[in-house]
C-alpha cells in the first residue's frame, strides 16, 4: 500500500495524492498551481507521475482551484469514474472552472479541458455531506467539516489495514462565516496534513476585523472609495458579514461585484453549512450587485465600499476599478488574502506598482493588507496534530514542509515531508 504525491508536496498548490491499496486506486484532489499572474490560473500542473485513469474514485476536498482546478482534465483524458464531494463544493467549483476556461480563451492560452468535460464531470458527481460514511471498493470513507470554506471536507479513509486522514485545507477557529473544523475521533495511522501557515501565526482575528473596519471608515470619511478585492468563494461572504457586524451595511453604500455574486448564491443554497445564513441572506438582499462597467463608473463617484474579484488582482472587475482610481489618494485598496509570489497583488504590496501584461502604474491609493486567512495558523496546526495523534504524519501544502516536519519530529512524532513524484509506502 502506498501514497504517490502528484503535487502539493513541498509547495503550495496543485494538490494531488494517489492512494494505491493494491486493489483500490483513490485520488485525493487534483489541482493547479498559480505561478505568476502572466501565466494565469490555468497553468498545467507539472506532475511527473501519470495518473492511471483506471481510478476507482476521486475525493475532492474543496472548490479552490489549487485542489479542484485540474479535475476536468481527467475526464478530458477519458476518466469516467466518480468524484466525491459536497454539493456546495461541486457548485462552487463549477463557477471557478468555467471561469478558468473563459480566462484561457481571453488570454489565448492552451486549454486543458473544455465545457464538455465539465459536463462529463457533472454527470459523475457523487454528492456526500458531513457525517456521511461511504465506500470505494473496500475502503470506508468518513466525511468531516474542514472549516476552511463552505463545503470543504477532511476525509478519513479506512483501508482495513491502515487508517488515513487527508486534511485538505483546514481552519480550527470559528469565523463570521463558518464554524471551525469538526474533530476526527477515529484512530488515525497516517495523517496527510496541510502546512500553509506552518511558519507563522495569524494575528488576532478580532483586531484584524477592527483594523479593516477602521480603514474603511477612514476612507469613506475622506470621501474615497474602499476597494476590497476578495476571493469569490468564502472571503467575499466573510467580509460582508464583518461589515454587517460593525454596522456598515446600512450606513454606507455597499456593492458586490464579479464572481462573488454567483458564489454567494451557491453558498446560500446550502444554509446548513454556514453559521448565520439568515444574516448573509439579508445582507445579500440589501446590498447592490454590480454587473457592468457602466455601473462601475457610476458607483465610484461617491464614497462607497466595493467588494469585488479577483483577490490577487490578476483579473476581474478590480482591474477596471484600479484603472479608474489608482491616482486618487482618497481611495484605499485593502487586500485580505494570501498573495501568491508573482501575482499582481503580491507585486503591488512589494513595489506599490500595479503591473500586468496591459498595465504598469504606481498606485497612489492607500494600500493595506489585513489577514483574514481561512487556513489554520501555526499554533492551530500543532493543536490539530495533537487532536488527531497519528502514528505517522506526511506534511504537505506548504512552503516550509521539511522544516515543519522537523519540528513535529522534535515533538516526538514520526513526521516526513514527501517531494513531488515520491512514493511513500504505508
Amino acid at each position: 500500500m502506498n501514497l504517490k504525491f502528484l503535487g502539493g508536496a513541498r509547495e503550495v498548490g496543485r494538490s494531488g495524492v494517489l492512494l494505491d491499496t493494491g486493489t483500490e486506486k483513490i485520488l485525493m484532489d487534483y489541482g493547479i498551481k498559480i505561478v505568476s499572474q502572466a501565466e494565469g490560473p490555468l497553468q498545467e500542473p507539472k506532475i511527473p507521475l501519470k495518473v492511471n485513469l483506471n481510478l476507482d474514485g476521486l475525493l475532492l476536498s474543496h472548490a479552490h482551484l489549487d485542489h479542484s482546478g485540474f479535475v476536468p482534465n481527467l475526464y478530458h483524458r477519458g476518466y469516467r469514474g466518480p468524484t466525491y464531494s459536497t454539493a456546495t463544493t461541486f457548485d462552487l467549483s463549477r463557477i471557478l472552472l468555467k471561469d478558468s476556461i473563459k480566462l484561457a480563451n481571453l488570454r489565448n492560452q492552451e486549454k486543458h479541458f473544455f465545457s464538455k468535460d465539465l459536463k462529463i464531470m457533472e454527470e459523475n458527481e457523487y454528492r456526500v455531506t458531513y457525517g456521511q460514511y461511504f465506500y470505494i471498493g473496500r475502503v470506508g470513507i468518513g466525511v468531516y467539516d474542514a472549516g476552511h470554506i463552505p463545503g470543504s471536507v477532511t476525509f478519513h479513509l479506512d483501508t482495513g489495514k491502515k487508517t488515513i486522514v487527508y486534511s485538505g485545507d483546514i481552519k480550527l477557529k470559528d469565523t463570521e462565516l463558518l464554524k471551525g473544523l469538526e474533530p476526527i475521533r477515529e484512530r488515525t495511522d497516517v495523517l496527510m496534513m496541510e502546512s500553509t501557515y506552518g511558519e507563522r501565526e495569524h494575528p488576532d482575528r478580532e483586531k484584524q476585523e477592527r483594523e479593516l473596519v477602521g480603514d474603511i471608515k477612514a476612507t469613506l470619511e475622506n470621501n474615497g472609495v474602499a476597494l476590497l478585492p476578495s476571493f469569490a468563494v468564502g472571503r467575499a461572504q466573510e467580509i460582508l458579514l464583518i461589515l454587517e457586524k460593525f454596522g456598515l451595511i446600512n450606513k454606507y453604500p455597499v456593492y458586490l461585484d464579479g464572481m462573488s455574486i454567483d458564489a454567494t448564491k451557491v453558498i446560500l443554497r446550502y444554509p446548513e453549512l454556514i453559521r448565520n445564513p439568515q444574516a448573509l441572506e439579508k445582507i445579500f438582499k440589501t446590498i447592490t450587485k454590480v454587473h457592468n462597467n457602466r455601473q462601475r463608473d457610476k458607483i465610484i463617484n461617491e464614497p462607497s465600499i466595493v467588494v469585488t474579484t479577483s483577490g490577487m488582482l490578476n483579473g476581474g472587475p478590480i482591474v477596471h476599478y484600479l484603472e479608474k482610481l489608482y491616482q486618487n489618494e482618497k481611495c484605499s485598496l485593502i487586500l485580505t488574502g494570501f498573495q501568491v509570489p508573482g501575482s499582481a497583488g503580491r507585486t503591488l504590496l512589494d513595489t506599490g506598482k500595479y503591473i500586468t501584461e496591459t498595465d504598469n502604474f504606481k498606485v497612489k491609493c492607500k494600500i493595506r493588507f489585513i489577514d483574514l486567512s481561512a487556513h489554520a495558523g501555526r499554533n492551530e496546526l500543532f493543536k490539530y496534530v495533537r487532536m488527531i495523534d497519528p502514528e505517522k504524519i506526511l506534511v504537505m501544502h506548504g512552503d516550509e514542509c521539511e522544516k515543519f516536519a522537523g519540528e513535529l519530529r522534535e515533538m516526538g512524532y514520526d513526521a516526513y515531508a514527501p517531494s513531488i513524484g515520491e512514493v511513500v509506502e504505508i
